[in-house]
């Protein structure tokens, strides 16, 4: 049977609309209005269906962002996006109130400003007449498929990134969604129809794109880990169940449903990777030809020492102590470069063996997906770091897009979808031997 998929990824950066199974994509910068967001989407979406017979539409995007909207669902602000945090007093009155742990055992999260639950109280708090203008909180992929079809709805990955969704019951807590102040669309279980176009396409809302694009690179089991780096950077682990021990909120891990809505699923976050290499070659004056060339070839790792944390360490063991100055001048950037990737591909694995440790799963392999997966160099770098284990890299620019279009095209169609082929590196022995002795020991004894 053939079909034909269009997969929407809005990221930080960019929004991709991407065709399967030929693998045409359209991109553009990721708009910061609502409106020009959703009128983005409509024309790539024109623009891949042109002379196509599209049989279904799927739907990612990145959480934690959106935007009020008022009683005829306009927009009211632009995006205000997980980068924002207004709300750090309201944060600190969320854990006086409810606790941090409390919080956590109900909804997955640790307690921060990054929540939409704490920016919507911040709303309440200091726009109160815009606060009382507002029906409804469109999160991104809501508004694009409210762009597309008309109607409002949420994925179950996305409604739990809000600080509202009692878990267990994947249902709204409304002691929470009183707390915030602001209402919210129904929520979509995964591998469902959400709504049509007017054409009569089938739209499926498929979830968080990190999520999205571990499914699509094939982390379907425990055992898996996923490594989604863009900006920032995401280590995902699949589970076979929740599991909403407090320990895991101590060290920074986030529990959730994965977007199959079978397994439970652990992310840890690191907001300095991409981004930070990016800074770090504006603040040096180089730039990515120049570094490809000095991450190759791959010997031991730098014996320079470089805690990767510009504005502190999200998880595990969270410390809000920044360490690390993208701006100082350094003698040899070379060597500071290398250092930087060293110590990022040391705390991508510090991430996944809390991750796995704390949920008692074998770690047996990792796939990497996204941007910097095009420096080799970094790459290979990650798979000596990984203490032996397999490491695979997914070279598709757009594999949160391709797994929105397959998952999409599974969910009309109800066959099964091949995950997208993957890259193994092989790595020496003796090298991986090397970096997994005193060079990994004194990384994770100094930064932990």
């Amino acid at each position: 049977m053939h079909v034909i998929a269009l997969g929407v990824d809005v990221g930080t950066t960019n929004l991709k609309v991407c065709r399967v199974p030929d693998g045409s994509v359209r991109s553009v910068r990721t708009p910061d209005d609502a409106e020009a967001l959703q009128h983005a989407v409509r024309r790539l979406v024109a623009e891949l269906s042109e002379g196509q017979h599209v049989d279904a539409i799927g739907i990612t995007a990145m959480a934690e962002t959106g935007v009020p909207l008022d009683r005829e669902l306009r927009p009211l602000t632009k995006l205000i996006t997980w980068r924002d945090q207004p709300g750090v007093e309201q944060a600190q009155q969320l854990d006086a109130e409810l606790g941090a742990a409390a919080l956590y055992a109900r909804t997955g999260l640790r307690l921060s400003p990054k929540l939409p639950l704490v920016t919507w109280r911040w709303l309440r708090d200091t726009q109160p007449e815009l606060a009382a203008r507002t029906r409804l909180w469109a999160g991104v992929p809501d508004l694009v498929l409210a762009a597309l079809t008309g109607s409002h709805a949420m994925h179950l990955t996305h409604a739990q990134r809000l600080g509202v969704l009692d878990l267990q019951r994947r249902q709204w807590d409304q002691e929470l969604l009183e707390y915030g102040g602001l209402d919210l669309p129904p929520v979509v279980e995964p591998m469902t129809v959400a709504a049509s176009t007017p054409d009569g396409v089938p739209v499926v809302l498929c979830g968080h794109d990190h999520l999205v694009g571990a499914w699509a690179a094939g982390v379907r089991e425990p055992g898996q880990v996923a490594d989604s780096l863009g900006t920032a950077e995401a280590v995902i682990t699949p589970s076979p169940g929740l599991v909403l021990d407090d320990e895991l909120r101590q060290q920074g891990i986030s529990m959730s449903w994965y977007v199959d809505g079978q397994h439970g699923c652990a992310v840890s976050g690191n907001g300095a990777a991409g981004g930070l290499v990016e800074q770090r070659l504006t603040a040096v004056d180089r730039d990515y030809t120049w570094l490809h060339s000095v991450l190759e070839p791959v010997g031991p790792p730098s014996d320079r020492f470089i805690a990767p944390y510009p504005q502190g360490r999200q998880a595990p063991a969270p410390d809000p102590t920044s360490t690390y100055d993208v701006t100082r001048r350094v003698d040899d950037p070379a060597e500071d470069l290398r250092a930087l990737v060293d110590a990022l591909s040391f705390h991508a694995r510090w991430m996944a063996e809390e991750q796995t440790r704390l949920l008692g799963i074998d770690w047996r392999s990792t796939v990497a997906f996204g941007g910097p997966v095009r420096l080799g160099g970094w790459m290979a770098r990650k798979a000596c770091a990984t203490g032996g284990r397999a490491f695979a890299v997914l070279d598709d620019q757009a594999a949160a897009a391709q797994g929105a279009a397959l998952m999409a095209a599974e969910v009309v169609t109800g066959q099964p979808s091949k995950p997208l082929p993957s890259r193994l590196l092989a790595v020496d022995p003796q090298l991986t031997e090397t970096w997994d002795g005193a060079f990994w020991h004194r990384f994770h004894k100094v930064v932990s």
